[in-house]
């Protein structure tokens, strides 16, 4: 949400309340979701349609009513189709600073000692639904709520007290150090493409940065993201280019050249694999 970094450093909120609901539909900048973590934690509901989902180095295919939530830190992304969905982007230790009873029960996660379950299909806990619903509704329809603050901190209370008593978590020795090493190399190489996306980038100088070999990275970089690197490349520039299109008067070939495609035919090509119409369509379309 907002433009898009990897390591997304936007500042969600306010220092005094550090939280902030997205609503996302098809006509959004960022529709699609490129891999990226932040600090911050989220909880992401399905409205309507389907989302691919990646948590690290899990895959989801969520329909509405399903809700996910995203420890700070871990790495994630995905590919809607035919969806709305909303987010809620939150500082689990700033919202709670000064409640020290509160902290006490919530230490483990702000260390990351335990870990939540991140998945909740829609229907198999109607409790993490109900709460879910209370929170979104609280931004979403800002009438229905006269304190929108206090409704989240008591919604994120219930939320995290449910995880507490039906021992929806796992402690964080089950993750193995391998596979911690695997998801902060890709991280990596993401950040990588994020500050050089606009030039030349080749196989070989991915699979570089983390001293890895060309056949090996790409297995390793697909295991995550289910795209090749190379293919992964061309999503980032099309999500760049259509964050452009929709936001500035720049002329496509413009934008083509600022998003790393030396050529307007071919960036119309790779524009439409990926976002089904051409530029100057998407443009009207999301003008």
């Amino acid at each position: 949400m907002h433009s898009f970094n990897h390591l997304d450093q936007t500042r969600h909120g306010t220092p005094s309340f550090p939280a902030e609901y997205y609503y996302v539909d098809s006509y959004h900048p960022r529709y699609n979701m490129p891999f990226h973590w932040h600090n911050e934690w989220e909880i992401l509901h399905i409205l309507t349609g389907e989302f691919a989902i990646y948590l690290e180095e899990d895959e989801y295919l969520a329909h509405e009513g399903d809700v996910f939530l995203i420890r700070g830190g871990m790495l994630h992304g995905g590919i809607p189709s035919g969806c709305t969905y909303e987010c809620f982007v939150f500082d689990l230790y700033g919202l709670f600073r000064s409640m020290d009873i509160v902290k006490t029960y919530l230490r483990p996660f702000y260390r990351q000692a335990t870990i939540p379950v991140c998945y909740f299909p829609s229907g198999e806990n109607p409790a993490v639904m109900l709460i879910t619903q209370e929170l979104m509704s609280a931004f979403r329809s800002p009438k229905e709520s006269l304190s929108p603050e206090l409704d989240t901190v008591g919604c994120l209370c219930r939320l995290f007290s449910l995880i507490l008593r039906e021992g929806l978590y796992m402690l964080n020795s089950t993750v193995s150090d391998t596979e911690m090493h695997r998801i902060d190399q890709i991280k990596s190489v993401l950040e990588y493409i994020e500050s050089n996306f606009e030039s030349p980038l080749s196989l070989e100088e991915l699979s570089g940065v983390i001293g890895q070999n060309p056949k090996y990275f790409c297995r390793t970089f697909k295991h995550l993201t289910h795209q090749s690197p190379m293919d992964y490349v061309n999503f980032y520039r099309v999500e760049q280019a259509a964050f452009l299109l929709s936001t500035t008067k720049l002329s496509i070939t413009s934008i083509a050249m600022e998003c790393g495609f030396c050529e307007s035919s071919y960036f119309t090509k790779v524009f439409k694999k990926y976002k089904g119409v051409t530029p100057k369509k998407y443009r009207e379309d999301t003008a």
